[in-house]
């Protein structure tokens, strides 16, 4: 009996010490950046991303049943349109976390394609419509001789309002979308 417990105890101590030493790593790890920087920390949210992800839930409104877009692609959710669509069927929860990763994902391809610097609620306009519209779009909007990434920062307002058709019509949903993610361009979105 004597050795069972010796055992359950060495056993118990063990399991212990690693969640102790798996802490201790994981302490170490998130404070380690911020001690090393003279900087102070300030955690904030970004506000033209706020404002950026309830634009486009709004603008694409929510659909827990897989459908055609007026585009013509298979969506659900907040405009998905990749491998969810085959479920048929997706809760506003999972809709919200796939959009968030959705949205991050276009915002590293904005910062892939546009050459010039952006600052915030330009950069959440940009992964808005490159959401929307995609990467095609958004090197045409931005790569064109006189355009953006040849630093005219204009010619976004003089050729993002062109991109407001979907199956060959004007959407005026589309013509909303464009003037929102100006409105986000310019920073004059209504808080």
């Amino acid at each position: 009996m004597g050795k069972i417990n010796k055992k359950k105890i060495a056993v118990y101590l063990l399991l212990e010490y690693n969640l102790a030493m798996k802490t201790l790593i994981l302490i170490t790890l998130l404070i380690t950046p911020i001690m090393a920087s003279n900087k102070p920390v300030l955690v904030k949210p970004s506000i033209p991303w706020y404002h950026m992800v309830q634009g486009v839930k709004h603008f694409e409104g929510f659909r827990a049943y897989a459908y055609t877009c007026c585009g013509g692609k298979r969506t659900i959710g907040y405009g998905h349109t990749g491998n969810a669509v085959s479920k048929g069927v997706i809760s506003e929860q999972e809709a919200k976390e796939l959009l968030e990763i959705e949205l991050h994902k276009y915002k590293k391809v904005v910062l892939e394609i546009v050459k010039v610097p952006l600052n915030d609620h330009q950069l959440a306009a940009l992964t808005s419509f490159t959401y929307n519209c995609g990467r095609g779009a958004l090197y045409q909007l931005v790569s064109q001789e006189g355009r953006l990434n040849d630093g005219n920062y204009d010619s976004v307002a003089e050729v993002l309002p062109m991109y407001r058709k979907a199956g060959g019509k004007i959407r005026k949903g589309l013509v909303r979308r464009r003037n929102f993610e100006l409105a986000l361009w310019n920073n004059s979105v209504e808080q």
